[in-house]
């Protein structure tokens, strides 16, 4: 006890100066334990248009179902992340996530989930897009062609998306709503450029659109899927 209060009276200074210090370092873990959630929304990409999947995302007895549409999106969602890093999806009753998905810390907000069916399973691609990245008449278009793509929109440069990869088509400049055609060719395995669609598509500033192009199974053209969001 002696020693203590001798402590105490000798270095008071130190334990102030080790309390300020600390406390920021706490509220740092409180910031972090709180920011170890993640906000998202969802939708799919199935062309044989089959049942749509519920997935639960969170845990204990706060655990969300959800059911990803494949003509709209749905959200936003909030779940907790496991180890602070892992967005986890259980399906039915099962205590093993069917998907566990990495989330890093610029991905937690406007965070779009985008589910392709493969087999019994999925692929998820994940789509950071804060309003200041896909503006309003933006297309975000992935291409899942198996040759790279070019888009010309109007008069802009054509916008090229290699095998796989995705792109931002941006939208045309000022807050009216235009209609405006559209080219879309693919590179040939001979390195030449063919035009594959001749399209009219719409620009509207209060919505941005998700498409995927792909060769539709049935016609064998290319096609493209989209879904529309309205700008927050």
């Amino acid at each position: 006890m002696s020693f203590l209060s001798c402590s105490i009276r000798v270095v008071p200074s130190v334990l102030v100066a080790a309390f300020v210090s600390a406390t920021p370092i706490m509220a740092q873990d409180d910031s972090a334990r709180k920011a170890a959630k993640v906000e998202f929304r969802v939708t799919r990409f199935d062309p044989e248009d089959r049942k749509s999947p519920v997935f639960r995302v969170g845990s204990g007895d706060r655990q969300t179902e959800i059911e990803v549409p494949l003509t709209f999106i749905a959200g936003p969602f909030e779940a907790s992340l496991r180890d602070e890093t892992m967005l986890d999806l259980f399906q039915g009753a099962a205590d093993k996530p069917a998907i566990s998905l990495e989330i890093a810390p610029a991905e937690r907000k406007h965070l779009l989930l985008v589910f392709f069916q493969q087999d019994e399973t999925y692929r998820v691609l994940k789509v950071h897009s804060p309003p200041e990245r896909i503006k309003g008449g933006d297309r975000f278009i992935i291409n899942a062609t198996s040759n790279e793509m070019a888009i010309k929109l109007g008069a802009a440069e054509p916008l090229l998306i290699p095998v796989g990869k995705s792109g931002v088509l941006a939208g045309p400049p000022g807050g009216g709503i235009v209609s405006l055609p559209v080219l879309v060719s693919l590179k040939q395995e001979d390195d030449q450029w063919k035009l594959a669609s001749t399209e009219q598509w719409p620009c509207d500033p209060r919505f941005r659109k998700y498409l995927v192009a792909y060769i539709s199974p049935r016609s064998r053209h290319l096609v493209f899927h989209g879904v529309s969001e309205r700008m927050p």
